[in-house]
């Protein structure tokens, strides 16, 4: 006898919920309330995106040099940590690529003002910068396989010095040096790192460091394609991937 109660609640929820359904779960997320609900402290909110049939907003922030990603329902209140996986994509990890990628050309009139040599194999017709610290090991590991790769793939490559001064204290005044000292890629290639420092070496090294933190690369060897797409440490797939 209480049957027709029952299912007419459930419907009166199951109503609600599509009407919930269609309404932007992002249009309430608000920078001041979502610091409160988080107990945080960030910069900005960069984007809101709704994704589509779940009830989430993906939330942006910006934070200490870069960039966090989490979701949130409609309340603001109760918040997803960690990728999500939906019709075949990580989306946490596509939208971090996509800011990536729209910083990159940002300042890609800046980019090569900072390159100290390059690689050019004959016919080669695409460029990748490789970001790299004197002082890297796992730098001075990929340096010969990155050559070979640039020889079978027939892709320039780029040399930006970026020292990574907390980790390598002598890192910043090799790179000056070899600027300085006019090094090319084969001096690299044998670790000959000779010279004396000059001003317009620490210009160059200082004007590369404020550009890497402006792109937010906080690693070394880090790879960006033409095209803004990037590689953290070295691997022929992972360069494969950023050059098509």
């Amino acid at each position: 006898m209480h049957f027709p109660k029952i299912f007419l609640l459930c419907s009166l929820l199951i109503f609600l919920s599509a009407c919930n359904m269609n309404t932007n779960p992002c249009s309430n997320i608000k920078e001041e309330t979502l610091k409160e609900n988080l107990h945080a402290d960030f910069d900005s909110i960069v984007e809101k995106n709704e994704i589509k049939g779940t009830n989430l907003c993906q939330i942006v922030i910006q934070k200490s040099g870069g960039y966090n990603i989490f979701y949130s329902y409609p309340d603001g209140k109760t918040f997803i940590f960690g990728d999500i996986y939906k019709d075949g994509i990580f989306l946490s990890k596509a939208t971090i690529e996509k800011l990536q990628e729209k910083t990159f050309h940002n300042y890609d009139s800046e980019i090569d003002k900072i390159v100290v040599f390059s690689y050019k194999p004959q016919g080669a017709t695409k460029h990748i910068y490789m970001i790299t610290d004197p002082d890297c090991p796992f730098c001075e590991k990929s340096k010969e396989p990155v050559k070979k790769w640039a020889d079978l793939r027939k892709v320039e490559v780029r040399v930006i010095f970026f020292p990574l001064e907390r980790l390598h204290p002598l890192a910043k005044d090799k790179a000056i040096k070899a600027v300085c000292s006019g090094m090319n890629f084969n001096d690299y290639l044998t670790s000959k790192w000779t010279g004396q420092s000059c001003a317009e070496g620490n210009k160059k090294i200082e004007n590369s460091i404020a550009l890497m933190q402006k792109l937010y690369v906080n690693g070394t060897p880090t790879f960006i394609s033409f095209n803004g797409k990037r590689s953290v440490g070295f691997s022929p797939e992972g360069l494969d991937s950023i050059i098509n």
